[in-house]
């Protein structure tokens, strides 16, 4: 790891745990190298959560002018975002109400509330799970009847641009594309669906329903590492799954959890990724209820593999041009192929018949045009 990785890290835990970023280790940081943070900031779109670590610097210790403004107009754009990604979930929230559509939010805004100002993380889209029978349907035709732009329906979910926001309206939370895993998947979806076993969060003064404690931890890192497996993971999400545990660890029991993980075959993948945690992000390995080990095999692969892709993994498609979507998507494969001969170990039964899983996925979708 090179001092730019090291400083960005120290700046970005600094932010996330809420403390001031070590001064020592930023004395005689030349132009280039602070040049370098604010490109890894960009990549992992965590551009105002490095603003708030350089801000808890003693200003002898910042960056100069022009740097510490870039940051600072980020940050206020990350934050104008979050307010009109806010705004828009309300005004989905008493559109679906109106349907008689109740929703479950995943992942997004939520996870916002676990930083210690919700505001600074970097929004994507609005992922909301319709629980009720016929509610997905009605909901996309909703859409389609205000007139908004629609995407091609994907496995899980359908999309549409409502107010310059992404909605994705989900008939099912993820998938695996592995059969017994996602039969169990589904079990588990409808026994809390049946005991109405959602809980809820404020957003903004806005009641939003989400998935309960111990299922959303693992369902946030089984996101996170379907990602991490495909083409790679950036550092935000990982930040969410960590934050989110930090938060609700004491609220989670951990024979029942760690069966949960077992049972879809993640429990070694988890214990990696929060070593992972532990060894570069200052996690306290207690928040987690299993055990971690900072020397293992895979600990610095994925740390490194974090920082080579960037946001999603979406660097292997910097710099390239495709004839069309058809050399694009043979091109990810390609680079997914090749990374599961490095990473093939940290869960088996995901790597082995991702390749298999990905064609027939697409096959899938060609049917659904």
């Amino acid at each position: 790891m090179n001092i730019a990785h090291s400083l960005f890290l120290e700046l970005l835990t600094a932010a996330i745990w809420n403390r001031p970023a070590n001064s020592e280790r930023f004395q005689h940081i030349d132009t280039a190298v602070w040049e370098k943070i604010i490109e890894l900031s960009i990549a992992q779109k965590v551009n105002a959560l490095i603003y708030d670590g350089v801000m808890s610097l003693p200003q002898a210790f910042h960056p100069e002018k022009k740097i510490i403004y870039k940051l600072h107009l980020q940050a206020e754009t990350i934050e104008a975002s979050n307010r009109s990604i806010n705004n828009v979930l309300k005004k989905l929230s008493a559109e679906y109400k109106q349907l008689a559509c109740p929703f479950v939010l995943l992942k997004g805004q939520a996870n916002a509330m676990l930083y210690p100002n919700p505001l600074h993380r970097t929004p994507g889209d609005i992922d909301v799970y319709l629980y009720q029978k016929g509610d997905y349907e009605k909901t996309n035709n909703w859409a389609r009847e205000q007139g908004f732009k629609m995407d091609a329906e994907n496995i899980h979910h359908q999309s549409f641009e409502y107010e310059g926001i992404h909605i994705e309206n989900h008939k099912n939370i993820t998938y695996f594309g592995i059969v017994k895993y996602d039969r169990l998947l589904e079990k588990k979806i409808q026994e809390i669906i049946t005991n109405s076993d959602f809980i809820s969060v404020h957003i903004d003064e806005l009641p939003v329903r989400v998935l309960p404690i111990e299922f959303n931890a693992f369902f946030i890192f089984q996101h996170l590492f379907h990602h991490f497996i495909h083409l790679g993971v950036g550092i935000r999400q990982f930040c969410d799954w960590v934050l989110f545990f930090d938060t609700y660890s004491t609220q989670i029991n951990k024979e029942r959890f760690n069966s949960l993980v077992a049972d879809f075959g993640l429990l070694n993948a988890m214990q990696v990724f929060a070593s992972v945690a532990v060894k570069y992000m200052g996690t306290k390995a207690s928040i987690f209820p299993f055990s971690t080990d900072t020397q293992g095999k895979y600990v610095d692969l994925v740390m490194h593999d974090i920082f080579r892709g960037g946001s999603f993994g979406y660097s292997v498609f910097q710099n390239k041009r495709f004839r069309n979507s058809l050399h694009r998507k043979w091109h990810s494969f390609a680079c997914t192929i090749s990374r599961l001969q490095k990473i093939y170990g940290i869960a088996p039964r995901h790597t082995i018949t991702l390749p298999l899983n990905k064609v027939v996925t697409n096959i899938k979708l060609l049917f659904k045009k």
